[in-house]
C-alpha cells in the first residue's frame, strides 16, 4: 500500500503550482467577488439586509460543506478542487443577463448567481487548509500559508489596478464595465483551475458513517484549545462580514464612483500584502497568539475610527483608514488560520476543515443579517447621533475584537512569546533586525554573515534569542554552535543551564570544552557538583577547564589538588587554565611562587611571554606586558624603550634606565637579574606579591633568555609600584 503523503520532490512540485494557482486565482477573485457584485447590488438597488447577504453569503455557502465528505468520500481532494473551480467560473456567465433585465429581478439573479459560485467555491475552499498541511510540514507550514496569501493578494491588487483603469473610461462606466471584469475574471479562473490540478495529491476524501459535520463539531467542542480556536473563527468571519459593509458606506454615505472605491480597494490590496508579509515574517518563530493580541487591539481601534467617519471626512483619510484597517484584519485572518491549521487532526482533515467552514456559514449568514439591519437602524438614528449609515454595524465590529481579545488571552499555544516579548521584537529596532537576521542564518552561505548573525544572537537577551540557541545546542554537528556556547559565558542565559550542563558532562561532545568554559558564569551547586566531576577525570583538557571555571565561580576548597595538577600541566592551554583557577582561588597568592620557574625554563619564547603575560594580565598591571612582547617579537629592542622610559618615574628604576639598555642591547642578561634582584631584595611588599619576589629572587640568572630578563625587569617595576 503505497503512502498518502508526498516525497520531498512532489511537495517542491505541488508548491509551485498552488503558487501559481493563487496567482491566477488572486486575478480572477477580484473580477468575480464580493466588491464588483456589491457594486453591482447597490446599482440595481439592493437594500441593506440584501448587502448583508451578499457579504456573507461566501461564507454561509459553508452549510453545503455538511454533505461533502458523504457525496465525494473516496475522490482526490485535488481533483475536487480542480471541478469546482471551474463550475463556478461557468456559474458566473450568468451575469449577463444583467444587460437585459433591470431593478428586483437583477437583484434577486445577483444574490442566486452569486450564491451558486459561493456554493461552488466553498467545496474546493474547503480542501485549501488540508491541502497546504499535504505540500508543508510544521516547519514551513506557516511561511507556504502566508506565500500563497501574498501571491493571491499581489494579484489581486494588480486586478483592482486593472479594475480602477476600467471603470474609469468613459465606455465602460456603470454596469457596462463591472459586467466586463466579470468575463475577464471567468477566463483568469478557469486558467487557475488548471494549475490547480497539476498538484500531485494522493490523499483521499474520507467518510466514517455517523460522523457528520455536528459529530465532528460535538467532538471538537469538548477540547478546551480546540473549542477556542473554532471561537476564533467564528469571530474572525463576523469581523470579515461587518468589515465588507465599507463598500457600501464608500458608496451610498461618502458618494464616491465605481472607480473611486477601486482604487480604495487598491490600497486595501497593498495592506493585505504587507499583512501577509508580516504575517510570514513573524507568525511561525513568535507565535499567533502574541501577534494577535496586538492586532486584534489595534483592529478594535479602527473599529471605532468606522464609526465615527461621515460624509463630510476628506479623501485621504478614507485611503488611511482603508489601509489600516485592512492591515489588522487580514492580518487577524491569517494568524487565526495558521492556528486553525494547527489544530487539523490526522486522518481527517477534510472533515475538520468541513466542520469549520460548516459552522461559520451560519455565523456569517448571522453577523450578515445583523450588520445590514444595523446599518437600516443607523440610518435611521432613533436612539443616537451616529455619524454615518453603517456607525451601529460598526460598533458591533469592536464589540466583537473585544470578545476576541479575551479569548485569544486564553489560548495555550506551544513555543509563542507573550505579548511583552513579541513587543519588544517587532518595536526594538535592535531586536528586529537580530530576529530578521535569526532568520538568515539558515539561508545564508556567507561564513562571515553567519558569524555576525551569531554574534548578534549571543549579545541579545529576548526569549525569542534564547530559543533559539537552546535549539542550536542540540544541534550535534554545527561548528558555529561552539561560538554561541561561548557567548553564554560573557552574556549568562540562566534559562540555558541545563543545556550547558549537558554539553559539559558529555565526554563525546564536540563543543565539551567551551561548555565546561562558559559555566564558569554560571554559580550554584548543580555547576559545583558537575565541575568537581570532571576535575577528577581522565581528560587534562576539561580537568583544567573545570579547575578554571570551578575558580570563576568562587569554589575554594579545591585549592589543594587544582594546584598539585597545575604543577603537573602539560600544553600551554592547560597551563592558562589552572594559573586562572589559582588566581581565583588562591587569596594568599602562593601560586605566584612559580612565576619565574626553573623547571619550565627552555619551553620556548612563545610559552613564557604566554604565561608571563597572563599572570600581569589576571593581575590588571600597566602597561600590558602582552603589549610589550608585541612589540619586541615584530623587532628585538623595540617596545623595550618605551617600557624603561615610562618605568624611570620609580627612583630606582631612573637610576638603572641607562644600564638597562646597554644591558639589553649587549645581551648581558645576567648583570639585569642582578639588578633587579638588588632594586627589590630591601623592599617590603604586600604579602599577596611576597611570593612573586621570592620567586624572582630565587631564580637562577644564569638560566634566564631574554624574554625572562625583559619580565624580570616589567615585574620588579610592578613589585616597585606596589610596595608604594
Amino acid at each position: 500500500m503505497s503512502s498518502p503523503f508526498l516525497s520531498a520532490e512532489e511537495k517542491i512540485k505541488g508548491i509551485k503550482h498552488h503558487y501559481r494557482f493563487q496567482f491566477f486565482n488572486g486575478l480572477g477573485f477580484n473580477f468575480l467577488g464580493d466588491t464588483p457584485v456589491i457594486l453591482l447590488a447597490v446599482y440595481f438597488g439592493a437594500t441593506n439586509t440584501q448587502l448583508g447577504y451578499l457579504s456573507s453569503v461566501i461564507y454561509f455557502a459553508g452549510v453545503f460543506l455538511s454533505m461533502v465528505p458523504r457525496i465525494f468520500a473516496g475522490k482526490n481532494i485535488v481533483s475536487l478542487q480542480y471541478l469546482s473551480w471551474l463550475i463556478r467560473g461557468i456559474i458566473c456567465l450568468a451575469y449577463i443577463a444583467l444587460f437585459f433585465i433591470q431593478g428586483r429581478y437583477a437583484v434577486w439573479l445577483i444574490l442566486v448567481v452569486y450564491t451558486m459560485f459561493c456554493t461552488a467555491r466553498i467545496v474546493g475552499a474547503a480542501i485549501y487548509q488540508p491541502l497546504i498541511r499535504m505540500i508543508s510540514s510544521s516547519r514551513t507550514r506557516g511561511t507556504i500559508l502566508s506565500a500563497s496569501s501574498l501571491r493571491f493578494q499581489l494579484s489581486n491588487t494588480l486586478s483592482r489596478g486593472i479594475s480602477f483603469l476600467v471603470t474609469s473610461l468613459k465606455q465602460l462606466t456603470g454596469i457596462t464595465g463591472l459586467l466586463f471584469l466579470e468575463i475577464a475574471g471567468v477566463v483568469l479562473n478557469t486558467v487557475a483551475a488548471f494549475e490547480i490540478r497539476k498538484i500531485p495529491c494522493r490523499e483521499k476524501i474520507k467518510y466514517t458513517k455517523g460522523r457528520n459535520v455536528f459529530i465532528v463539531l460535538r467532538d471538537s467542542l469538548r477540547e478546551r484549545e480546540i473549542r477556542l480556536r473554532i471561537f476564533l473563527a467564528w469571530l474572525n468571519t463576523a469581523q470579515l462580514v461587518l468589515f465588507s459593509f465599507i463598500i457600501p458606506l464608500l458608496s451610498r454615505d461618502a458618494g464616491f464612483s465605481t472607480s473611486m472605491i477601486f482604487l480604495l480597494t487598491l490600497a486595501a490590496g497593498i495592506s493585505t500584502i504587507a499583512s501577509a508579509f508580516f504575517a510570514r515574517s513573524f507568525g511561525d518563530r513568535l507565535g499567533s497568539r502574541p501577534l494577535l493580541i496586538w492586532v486584534i487591539s489595534l483592529l478594535a481601534v479602527n473599529s471605532i475610527i468606522w464609526v465615527l467617519v461621515s460624509s463630510g471626512t476628506a479623501v485621504f483619510i478614507y485611503f488611511i483608514f482603508m489601509f489600516i484597517t485592512t492591515f489588522f484584519l487580514r492580518a487577524n485572518d491569517l494568524l487565526v488560520n495558521r492556528l486553525i491549521v494547527e489544530s487539523l487532526p490526522e486522518g481527517d482533515t477534510v472533515g475538520f476543515s468541513s466542520m469549520i467552514n460548516f459552522s461559520i456559514a451560519f455565523v456569517a449568514l448571522l453577523f450578515g443579517y445583523a450588520g445590514g439591519r444595523l446599518a437600516d437602524l443607523s440610518s435611521a438614528r432613533p436612539f443616537f447621533f451616529v455619524s454615518n449609515g453603517y456607525s451601529y454595524t460598526f460598533l458591533l465590529a469592536f464589540i466583537l475584537c473585544f470578545i476576541s481579545l479575551i479569548l485569544t488571552l486564553k489560548i495555550r499555544e506551544k513555543g509563542s512569546l507573550s505579548p511583552g516579548e513579541a513587543a519588544a521584537i517587532i518595536f526594538s529596532p535592535t531586536n528586529l533586525t537580530t530576529y530578521q537576521k535569526i532568520g538568515r542564518l539558515y539561508t545564508t552561505e556567507n561564513r562571515m554573515d553567519r558569524q555576525t548573525i551569531l554574534l548578534n544572537i549571543g549579545k541579545n537577551n529576548s526569549r525569542m534569542a534564547t530559543e533559539e540557541i537552546r535549539s542550536i545546542l542540540f544541534n550535534p554537528l554545527l561548528t558555529d554552535k561552539g561560538q554561541l556556547i561561548t557567548s553564554l559565558f560573557s552574556n549568562p542565559r540562566p534559562a540555558l543551564l541545563p543545556d550547558l550542563l549537558r554539553e559539559a558532562s558529555d565526554a563525546g561532545s564536540y563543543h565539551r570544552l567551551k561548555a565546561i568554559f562558559a559555566l564558569g558564569a554560571y554559580p550554584g551547586d548543580k555547576t559545583e557538583k558537575l565541575l568537581i566531576s570532571i576535575l577528577d577525570g581522565d581528560d587534562p583538557a576539561a580537568a583544567s577547564n573545570a579547575a578554571k571555571s570551578l575558580g570563576r565561580i568562587g569554589c575554594v576548597y579545591p585549592l589543594q589538588k587544582v594546584a598539585q595538577q597545575a604543577s603537573r600541566a602539560a600544553g600551554i592551554w592547560n597551563r592558562m587554565n589552572y594559573i586562572i583557577a589559582l588566581k581565583h582561588m588562591d587569596k594568599a597568592g602562593s601560586y605566584l611562587s612559580g612565576l619565574f620557574s626553573v623547571e619550565k625554563a627552555g619551553e620556548g619564547s612563545a610559552v613564557s611571554q604566554t604565561v608571563y603575560s597572563l599572570h600581569a594580565s589576571l593581575l590588571e598591571m600597566d602597561p600590558p606586558l602582552a603589549d610589550i612582547f608585541q612589540i619586541r617579537n615584530m623587532k628585538r629592542g623595540s617596545g623595550l624603550s618605551d617600557f624603561l622610559d615610562e618605568a624611570r618615574g620609580e627612583e630606582l628604576f631612573y637610576e638603572s634606565h641607562h644600564d638597562f639598555q646597554v644591558w639589553f642591547r649587549d645581551d648581558e642578561l645576567a648583570r639585569i637579574w642582578e639588578r633587579c634582584k638588588e632594586i627589590i631584595s630591601g623592599r617590603e611588599v604586600p604579602s599577596y606579591f611576597q611570593e612573586m619576589k621570592n620567586s624572582l629572587l630565587s631564580y637562577p640568572a644564569e638560566r634566564s633568555g631574554y624574554d625572562d630578563a625583559l619580565a624580570a625587569v616589567y615585574f620588579t617595576f610592578q613589585l616597585l609600584k606596589v610596595s608604594g
